[in-house]
């Protein structure tokens, strides 16, 4: 009896533990498009993009999913920026075969403090100004091409509830 009592608490203890770390990390969402880059862009290419933020080790996770990209891919990165107004680049992507990459492809990548361009006309001095920025849905994301080297898609990075 005092095994199974031992190993029902070690259970619960186990249950906890794994409940507390996911919630940690916070989801996030982003639908790209060329009519959300500002101005518009006439593109046939979308993305869909994932972020999460683990708060305890402060690693943000991304991955974009492009599709239909008509032309080689030149850069991708998070901006910080509310939706439709744009802003300066505060975390680069790698690229992978960057500029010939086109049609479909996904980028992907983790980030920390030391990826971090510090932008301080914009309230950006260090990654817990980032982090926040992120919170509040002031961050996004976007791919640019060589047809349109502003930016080809662009999506708002959103809390998922």
């Amino acid at each position: 009896m005092r095994r199974l009592s031992l190993a029902l608490a070690l259970a619960a203890l186990f249950i906890l533990a794994a409940s507390s770390a996911q919630a940690q990390t916070i989801n996030f969402t982003a639908a790209l498009s060329g009519a959300n880059e500002n101005p518009a862009v006439n593109t046939g290419s979308v993305g869909t993009g994932t972020v999460s933020v683990n708060l305890a080790t402060q690693v943000v996770t991304y991955r974009i999913d492009v599709y239909n990209m008509p032309v080689g891919t030149t850069a991708s990165h998070f901006h910080v920026g509310a939706q439709g107004t744009n802003g300066p680049v505060v975390v680069n992507f790698t690229v992978p075969g960057a500029p010939n990459v086109s049609n479909d492809f996904a980028i992907s990548g983790t980030a920390s403090a030391t990826d971090l361009t510090a932008r301080a006309a914009q309230g950006i001095n260090s990654w817990e100004d980032f982090i926040q920025a992120l919170l509040l849905g002031n961050v996004y994301m976007n791919v640019h091409s060589t047809a349109n080297p502003g930016g080809e898609i662009r999506g708002q990075v959103i809390r998922v509830p």
